[in-house]
């Protein structure tokens, strides 16, 4: 039985091995066909329904998906993922009681599959049960420490919970430590320690090592009340309370700055140092005051400012600010993609979707007035043509600037949209909405560039459900590269904060520690896992054929960027077009790495070149 073309079934287990080779090829359409064969024949036993629910999981049909995981339960109530899966497509739908249900009833199954209780921890987070999030989320620690974003997670519910009032978390578990039996999830969490004295001294470590300060100093403090002692404790808490002083200090600095001149810049500044902080009322004022000192600026860019917005609850009032503004501005260009992100942020998608087509429609008519007699509606809108899909730091933005200057690229409003990796909840009309309408006949492409897709999980199959022809284009780059001008940009961005060897060293540890449990797709692993690019070469090529990627060398791209872009153009189809400048953009500047740490990247990366270029054919000789 190696191929399905050997199949004539007639029993539901034959359609039921069918479907399993289906699923396997990733040919979901007669996998579900094949399942609901078997289902029809067999309609009592729980395995079909299951395996037809994880095919309709993989497509994101969470209903559907939620019906079969429900009637797998009743037929057998005792699988441990049924209740798993039944709980992810719940969260997928922000059905966070349910979903919380669907965990705890996976966890009375099987006690030691740390995701149940990480995911758990998500839904109660989401609920605002703090306590009980918190505890899920030791618990994880607990069974498998070096869990990606489990630091994050725990620091971020310490947060929510106490809002930055450290006095009070301690007093609380003060008043455990004092009265056990009287704070059930507090003696849980001191339940911990009969196996292990130093548990909350680690976890204390990891929240220092993740940025998460009184996470940290909650956790030294506790730990000290139990080993009063330990001085090597006491020096750990005072390297926290330390880092804290410079960033008290930072935001000293930043406020002195303003009063001798107030600018938009500094006040962004000031916003991302009091979040670091968790000062996020005092972050809201001052990206407040960044933006009403230059509204007509493109904020929509900025994600941590909306992201503070939402967590403050400041959203309305912020988009009624941009609509004011846009009202007695009526040719601001940035004001309709401002509104545009704040209708989005709070889930307005359909009155979202008009002030991209009209940001899209007055860019188009000023670059190409041909093509634009009135305003057009989402009909007529086709979609991209093609998509450069990454990597992170490797050229895409110098690559889709110079594609924008040829006479036949109509650019959308936006060069990267996300939409296929963190916006996908968007809806297709909103992605289109970002896009010009060329008609049928007109020699134009267009296209966009989100270095996010290439290693965003299931990017590739959402994009192949809607655009299978697509081309795709990819620059890659020398991954120790790559990883160095990223963590220096997000610095610049003040979007990182710790050092280059912190950040590095951690990176490198956790996806040293076990490697054949790294999952690469995990957004945790920030600067190191996207550059093990063969991972993500094997799904997206599972699903797109080779002829319909252009893998490009981003070292060839920076060097001779006219012979890469004549490649490009011949891929789209396109006649040569020579540009008078190759600017190259967003380059970065800063000082070369530590010799050691360099080879020790190197050796690290090694292996996994060595799989790319036997993957794709293809040589790189990155060093």
């Amino acid at each position: 039985m190696s191929s399905s073309n050997n199949f004539n079934p007639n029993t539901p287990e034959e359609y039921a091995k069918l479907a399993t080779i289906y699923a396997k090829q990733k040919k979901w359409e007669l996998a579900i066909e094949n399942y609901r064969e078997a289902i029809i024949l067999k309609p009592d036993f729980s395995w079909y329904y299951y395996h037809l629910a994880q095919v309709l999981h993989q497509q994101e049909n969470w209903d559907e998906a939620i019906n079969l995981y429900y009637r797998a339960i009743e037929l057998n109530h005792d699988f441990s993922w049924s209740h798993y899966n039944l709980g992810d497509a719940l969260s997928k739908l922000q059905r966070w009681e349910n979903a919380v249900n669907a965990y705890k009833n996976a966890i009375k199954i099987d006690r030691i599959f740390p995701w149940s209780y990480y995911n758990l921890g998500n839904a109660l987070v989401e609920l605002k049960k703090w306590d009980e999030a918190i505890y899920n989320y030791i618990y994880v620690v607990k069974l498998q420490p070096g869990a990606p974003g489990i630091y994050s997670k725990l620091g971020d519910a310490l947060e929510q919970k106490y809002n930055s009032d450290i006095d009070a978390a301690i007093q609380d578990y003060h008043q455990a430590i004092q009265h056990q039996g009287q704070h059930l999830i507090y003696d849980k969490l001191l339940e911990f320690l009969q196996d292990n004295r130093n548990f909350f001294v680690e976890i204390a470590n990891n929240l220092a090592k993740v940025d998460k300060n009184n996470g940290a100093i909650i956790f030294y403090k506790i730990a000290l009340e139990i080993n009063q002692d330990e001085l090597e404790i006491y020096h750990k808490l005072q390297q926290v309370l330390d880092r804290k002083h410079q960033l008290s200090q930072e935001i000293l600095e930043l406020r002195k700055k303003i009063e001798l001149n107030p600018n938009s810049k500094s006040y962004y500044n000031l916003g991302i140092a009091l979040a670091r902080q968790q000062k996020w009322e005092e972050a809201v004022v001052a990206y407040r005051q960044a933006i009403e000192i230059n509204p007509d600026l493109s904020w929509w860019f900025y994600y941590n400012i909306w992201e503070a917005f939402a967590r403050e609850d400041q959203l309305s009032e912020i988009l009624t600010f941009f609509q004011k503004f846009q009202k007695s501005n009526p040719d601001s260009y940035w004001s309709y993609l401002n509104i545009g992100e704040a209708l989005t942020r709070l889930n307005k998608i359909e009155e979202a979707i008009p002030y991209y087509q009209t940001a899209c429609y007055q860019q188009t008519q000023k670059l190409y007035p041909e093509l634009v007699s009135q305003p057009w509606n989402l009909e007529q809108v086709q979609g991209p043509n093609f998509i450069i899909i990454g990597v992170h730091k490797g050229g895409t933005t110098s690559l889709y600037s110079y594609l924008t200057q040829h006479p036949q690229i109509v650019p959308p409003i936006k060069k990267e949209m996300d939409f296929w990796s963190w916006k996908f909840n968007e809806s297709i009309n909103w992605y289109l909405a970002h896009f010009p309408a060329i008609s049928k006949g007109k020699n134009f492409l267009t296209g966009e560039a989100s270095p996010s897709y290439f290693d965003y999980p299931n990017a590739a199959r959402r994009i192949f459900q809607v655009f299978p022809k697509i081309k795709l284009i990819i620059l890659l780059r020398n991954p120790v590269d790559r990883a160095i001008s990223q963590y220096y940009q997000w610095l610049r961005l003040n979007w990182e904060n710790r050092s280059f060897d912190e950040a590095i060293q951690l990176d490198l540890e956790q996806l040293m520690k076990a490697p054949e449990k790294v999952n690469y797709w995990m957004k945790e692993l920030n600067y190191l896992a996207r550059g093990v690019y063969v991972e993500f070469f094997q799904e997206w090529m599972s699903l797109f054929p080779r002829e319909q990627f252009l893998i490009l060398k981003s070292e060839d791209f920076y060097a001779h960027p006219e012979v890469t872009m004549a490649k490009v153009l011949n891929f789209l189809d396109l006649p040569e077009y020579q540009l008078s400048e190759y600017k190259n953009y967003n380059m970065g500047n800063y000082s070369p790495i530590d010799s050691s740490i360099r080879r020790s990247l190197n050796d690290y990366f090694q292996i996994h070149n060595q799989r790319l270029e036997e993957y794709l054919g293809m040589k790189f000789n990155w060093d």
